[in-house]
């Protein structure tokens, strides 16, 4: 007597080819996406590092009594690195005190940082900033510095504001750090208005 001939277990030829092109659907649309989400938070986790290092250059100013520098930079970050705008990286340093004769040296280096060049991301602001022993913006002379760039305060306009942008060209949002003439530091999402949302800029 005959049996019914039972099917071999597992996927036929044309099983697996439609399940391996459903996923390769799913991988092309998901794949964009995916990229512009990880620009996204990328930028967004460089503004966050630049800001809570702003704040260490200000509390590191308050601790030691000492005015401290920000600067941003494209040379490997180093306590006499040159100083330039829109750097990739940057570094915190004290400034040796003018009345000691102090001069500048790798110990007074607090933190030298390549994550924005590491995400990819452009920073776009001055070259220097320094806080003093208040904690507030302070001006400076280049040769008081160092590193042939001044510490530079908030323009005529500005509403007492330095501004830094933060941005990635596959991104979809750009962020800013703002820091006020008094002190205060804050991020914010350049495409919200503050009068909008708590976390858009002014």
């Amino acid at each position: 007597m005959l049996t019914p001939s039972r099917r071999a277990s597992g996927f036929s030829l044309i099983e697996l080819m439609v399940t391996i092109s459903l996923i390769a659907m799913l991988l092309t649309l998901g794949v964009p996406a995916f990229g512009k989400w990880a620009a996204d938070a990328g930028t967004r986790g460089t503004a966050e590092q630049l800001a809570t290092a702003l704040r260490l250059a200000q509390s590191t100013a308050i601790t030691h009594n000492r005015t401290t520098m920000f600067a941003l930079t494209d040379a490997v970050p180093a306590y006499n690195a040159k100083a330039v705008a829109n750097g990739s990286n940057w570094f915190i340093s004290l400034l040796p005190s003018a009345l000691s004769g102090e001069t500048a040296s790798s110990s007074d280096l607090i933190q030298a940082v390549t994550f924005a060049r590491q995400n990819h991301v452009s920073l776009t602001g001055p070259a220097v900033v320094c806080f003093d022993a208040l904690g507030q913006l302070v001006g400076m002379s280049d040769s008081s510095t160092g590193l042939s760039a001044p510490c530079s305060l908030p323009a005529d306009g500005s509403g007492g504001l330095i501004p830094y942008t933060v941005s990635r060209l596959e991104a979809t949002r750009q962020f800013r750090v703002l820091v006020n003439r008094g002190g205060r530091i804050r991020m914010c999402d350049a495409a919200k208005k503050l009068a909008d949302a708590p976390d858009g800029c002014p």
